[in-house]
């Protein structure tokens, strides 16, 4: 009677041992995702201009800049931003500004990966800017 019993004993410890290394019903914590930044339009930029925690950024070539800029914005040109985006400051919003929104939309993705939390994109960019102008 008793070597009955042996191989479901053994078959209940394996499972229970398989149960306890590989359980299969534990859901593992999902990695944290990067943050996400948003599209603003012209009225959003405008109404930030001037203010003390926004950082304006001009991603557009220097000719273009020079010829006329959003008040405030500073030059970090696209070719540029991967290796200068640490002059900005990651407690601060960020806007991104370029001629379309096309390399806005890729320093924003390349800005959240690195850990910045308030970053936006001119959507459209100077391309449908109707606002004041700087010039250098």
């Amino acid at each position: 009677m008793r070597g009955k019993y042996i191989m479901p004993i053994v078959l209940t410890v394996i499972t229970l041992v398989f149960f306890l290394t590989f359980n299969p019903f534990t859901v593992e914590p999902e990695a944290e995702e990067a943050g996400e930044w948003v599209e603003i339009n012209q009225n959003e930029v405008s109404a930030k201009i001037g203010e003390e925690n926004v950082e304006l950024v001009d991603l557009r070539e220097k000719e273009l800049y020079d010829e006329g800029h959003i008040p405030g914005a500073i030059h970090i040109p696209y070719d540029e931003f991967q290796q200068r985006y640490n002059e900005l400051s990651d407690d601060n919003r960020i806007i991104l500004i370029c001629h379309t929104g096309s390399m806005g939309v890729d320093s924003a993705d390349f800005l959240v990966n690195q850990g910045f939390d308030d970053v936006a994109n001119f959507g459209g960019g100077m391309a449908v800017w109707e606002g004041p102008l700087e010039t250098n």
